[in-house]
């Protein structure tokens, strides 16, 4: 039965695989990123792959709030469930900045700008018979901490990689709090770590940094199978709250399973996007 899936930053990377292996197996993909022309492009691509795939995009920046609420608006009025929603999109930046919403890049795109959507379109994927919601964390998020001041004021408190890791972080504790509170229903919430996967995201990191993870890269369909199981296998009916790796599941770290952290986290971005 055909499904209707969408994946934030499903134009690159394992985003494009995703999207590729899903679209070829008869669902109805959307993909939901920044680069017009990228995603263009992605859909030619995946329609000279698979003829009478049914594979559309449509521009989303998770950098604006306002964006944000003019997609869902707009994809809300030609879809009314979304089975599977992927939020895939990443950005890993060397120099720490703000966004226009104040926040730090990292975490104002990887997860206040997923929460935002989520919130936009939870009630589509509550209507699906049975909705999934895949994230894409990282195992960096072990390096992460949830510090709220440096939401706003990152470089008095993080460096690159720890704002990284805090925003993989985020995502996880994003999904623990996102599944309790979706428990009475049939949704599901779950997370991944990809593996070091050869992306477009790695070529922002320090160099020598960039080297050692190059040797230990997979490829991008290899870094999107466990992503691509979570959203068909008839296994993830009833499963949510999860962390997988490999199609393994795995703990997380120790903060990543702290659902007082995690309901703080919730109120503050509720409380935040009641700010804009």
């Amino acid at each position: 039965m055909s499904k209707t899936v969408l994946i934030t930053g499903g134009n690159s990377g394992i985003g494009y695989e995703m999207a590729l292996s899903l679209a070829k197996s008869g669902n109805r993909v959307i993909i939901a990123a920044r680069d017009e022309a990228k995603s263009a492009a992605a859909v030619d691509k995946i329609k000279a792959a698979s003829p009478g795939a049914q594979i559309a995009a449509v521009k989303l920046d998770l950098a604006d709030f306002g964006q944000i609420d003019r997609f869902a608006d707009y994809l809300l009025k030609r879809v009314t469930t979304i089975d599977v929603l992927i939020l895939n999109a990443g950005v890993y930046t060397t120099k720490l900045h703000t966004l226009p919403s104040g926040y730090e890049a990292m975490i104002g795109v990887m997860h206040f700008g997923h929460f935002r959507l989520a919130q936009r379109l939870l009630d589509a994927v509550v209507a699906a018979p049975q909705g999934r919601i895949i994230v894409t964390s990282s195992m960096m998020h072990a390096l992460g901490r949830i510090d709220a001041r440096s939401f706003t004021h990152p470089r008095k408190h993080l460096t690159s990689m720890h704002a990284y890791g805090q925003a993989k972080l985020a995502n996880l504790l994003f999904v623990r709090e996102l599944a309790r509170r979706l428990k009475s229903t049939r949704v599901t919430v779950n997370a991944f770590h990809p593996g070091a996967v050869a992306t477009d995201i790695y070529r922002q990191l320090p160099g020598p940094l960039a080297r050692i993870m190059k040797a230990f890269m997979i490829t991008p369909q290899q870094g999107a199978d466990t992503a691509i199981w979570m959203a068909t296998d008839d296994k993830f009916k009833g499963v949510s709250g999860k962390y997988y790796v490999a199609r393994q599941r795995r703990r997380g770290s120790s903060a990543s399973r702290d659902m007082d952290v995690a309901g703080r986290l919730w109120r503050l971005s509720e409380k935040a996007m009641k700010a804009v």
